[in-house]
């Protein structure tokens, strides 16, 4: 799939602001945020920014995150992600690279992942920032703001020490799982934080965040499932018992519909591995196994 091609079938309005930077806009009415990101590109400090922007992570140096509403008059509320490249040989690399490095390849994965049924932030906009020699200096990536979700980490904090209510917690994820699942989807970067729940009654109730690295295929596999199952839950003994996370992975695997002993078994072994298996980023992509 030509990425390029697909984020332009979706964000369809071309805004040029000048030679150094175009924006691909959802519509023409996306072009007060547009303008408004343009405004502080070099801003990253809470205390410059104007009060239409809220820090939200990150820091000059890092990727950073900001929450913008376009004017005090618009209710409407964005996320902005901002992906700099400081380094000349990064920028090269970048020209060379370009559909699987930095913001480019979220905005294009998460549009993929919605087409594939997947709860993920629209996307609303993208644009690349060029340098004097028209090499990529910093990407910027336009997102829905989900303003009234909050993170399983951010949940599972807040209600420490209370078991029953963190496995409840826990239990509303696992659709989450499923869907990625059904997907087809390796999502390398899952994580307590990655996954966002909303109040009850809350439609969708649950969204799935950090699609950079991820990864798209044209099968179901079991062995992606278990590997992004142990990613999530592994680095955070202290929230959650190990009790809590058999209990949760014996109703994932009810949900996919795992009624099989034998293969039952086998992926909770290889669950137990993925908990206590550091993996680099690029054997995590090539992650695939068998086929259920």
């Amino acid at each position: 799939m030509n990425k390029s091609r697909l984020l332009k079938d979706v964000l369809k309005f071309r805004y040029r602001h000048s030679k150094a930077a175009t924006f691909l806009l959802r519509n023409e009415n996306l072009l007060p945020v547009a303008q408004s990101v343009l405004s502080v590109m070099n801003k990253s400090k809470e205390s410059s920014l104007p009060d239409n922007f809220q820090l939200l992570k990150g820091a000059k140096g890092d990727r950073v995150v900001f929450r913008v509403k376009p004017s005090q008059f618009n209710e409407d509320s964005f996320v902005v992600k901002v992906c700099p490249v400081f380094r000349f040989k990064h920028r090269l690399k970048y020209l060379l690279m370009k559909t699987c490095t930095l913001g480019f390849s979220e905005a294009a994965n998460l549009i993929i992942a919605a087409s594939r049924g997947l709860n993920v932030p629209k996307v609303y906009g993208y644009s690349s920032i060029y340098d004097s020699f028209r090499l990529t200096k910093m990407t910027v990536v336009i997102l829905e703001d989900l303003s009234g979700y909050i993170s399983v980490d951010e949940l599972l904090k807040l209600n420490r020490g209370d078991e029953q209510k963190c496995a409840e917690i826990l239990s509303r994820t696992i659709p989450v799982f499923v869907d990625l699942y059904n997907a087809k989807c390796n999502n390398i970067e899952i994580n307590l934080h990655a996954v966002m729940l909303g109040d009850k009654g809350s439609n969708p109730d649950a969204f799935v965040l950090d699609f950079e690295n991820a990864k798209f295929h044209n099968n179901r596999s079991s062995e992606i499932l278990i590997f992004e199952a142990a990613s999530f839950v592994k680095w955070t003994p202290y929230l959650l018992t190990k009790q809590l996370i058999d209990d949760w992975l014996a109703k994932l695997l009810d949900a996919i519909k795992v009624e099989d002993n034998t293969i039952r078994k086998k992926m909770i072994e290889r669950f137990n591995y993925y908990c206590i298996t550091k993996l680099h980023r690029k054997h995590r992509r090539k992650i695939y196994g068998d086929i259920v």
